[in-house]
């Protein structure tokens, strides 16, 4: 039997259970605020820095070129060298829209939970096997795969409808569903194709690596739930 047979429906299959239970998808769905958005954005600006941070750790651990050259191109130097193009920037851009300054997205303070989410990552990026750090980013990817539910997009939808930004405001939600579609599905297909060279990683080691990385997202979207929640 192959290794990596059933590899990517398995991944897909842990996402979308974790998609079904969302805490932030439920706190859109159901009691969105623009002061809650505002949460959303400093935390996310927070998450976006750390995330070019956690694929750099794989890079460096990673002997592949194929590999190394796709996470550098797609990751690091698309989202962070190119201005236009800058994940986070267009993060600011959004938090912006919604009545925050630049500095206050900047300069926002994690939450507990966030906190906590930020050393899980750490670790599966730079304290595991490459791949099993690129399963764990590949994941957060995964969120916006037109199987897994499309979470930028449905955000997108959300703000829209709720809050009136338009989609020239949400360049970052819409951005992130148009290129994570290469994201996801190319680091998993290198997943594919690399994983039956390394017999010392098994597949279980990847679906627990998808699993700890789903949960800790869980922790980091359920405290930024709770914090808009807590807005008055």
């Amino acid at each position: 039997m192959i290794k990596t047979a059933g590899l990517r429906d398995e991944m897909i299959a842990i996402v979308k259970r974790y998609m079904d239970v969302n805490p932030w998808l439920e706190y859109t769905a159901n009691r969105l605020t623009r002061e809650g958005a505002q949460i959303y954005a400093q935390q996310h600006g927070i998450f976006t820095r750390h995330s070019r941070r956690c694929w750099a750790y794989v890079v460096g651990n990673c002997p592949e070129v194929e590999v190394r050259r796709f996470i550098v191109s797609e990751n690091l130097y698309d989202e962070e060298c190119i201005e236009e193009r800058s994940h986070f920037l267009k993060l600011v851009k959004l938090g912006k829209a919604l009545g925050l300054t630049e500095a206050e997205v900047y300069d926002a303070v994690p939450t507990q939970g966030l906190r906590a989410a930020l050393l899980i990552w750490e670790t599966l990026t730079k304290e595991r096997h490459w791949l099993v750090g690129m399963a764990a980013k590949a994941a957060l990817e995964m969120l916006n795969l037109p199987e897994c539910g499309s979470f930028a997009f449905t955000q997108a939808q959300r703000y829209i409808a709720k809050l009136g930004l338009t989609k020239d405001d949400l360049d970052f939600h819409l951005t992130h569903h148009e290129v994570d579609q290469i994201h996801g599905g190319g680091a998993i297909d290198l997943l594919e194709k690399y994983l039956p060279k390394y017999p010392a990683v098994t597949e279980q080691q990847i679906f627990t690596a998808v699993e700890d990385s789903i949960f800790a997202m869980g922790l980091y979207q359920g405290a930024a739930a709770n914090a808009a929640d807590g807005v008055k």
